[in-house]
């Protein structure tokens, strides 16, 4: 069983980074009916899947390393979650508040008079 464990690490560290092989970008061409429904899933191998729900064409492009496949395929989710998703590119609340306690946490202190 331990050699199974070693086997299967993923490289960490700069020493084993040349295991990943080479980065190289993959286009892929996707297409939907509707901006409510996802339209097509996107899987990654050894990394998991995303769905899209658009309406039209798209290209996008990934980077992975070389060997590993993306393939695309039906969702298996139709339904999005409304509460995940924000128009306009807003941060969720979370974050937002996250990045405001760090901004007041990390500003110079003003003197009261």
């Amino acid at each position: 069983m331990k050699m199974f464990v070693i086997l299967f690490q993923p490289p960490i560290g700069v020493v084993r980074l040349s295991e990943l092989g080479k980065l190289e970008s993959r286009e892929v061409k996707v297409s939907g009916t509707s901006w409510d429904l996802n339209n097509v899933d996107l899987s990654v191998a050894g990394l998991g899947w995303f769905s899209l729900g658009l309406k039209g064409e798209a290209t996008l492009t990934l980077w992975t390393f070389d060997g590993i496949e993306i393939t695309n395929r039906e969702p298996l989710v139709l339904d999005r979650a409304p509460f995940l998703e924000r128009p306009c590119f807003l941060l969720p609340q979370a974050k937002s508040d996250a990045i405001s306690l760090r901004k007041t946490k990390h500003s110079p202190k003003k003197k009261m008079r």
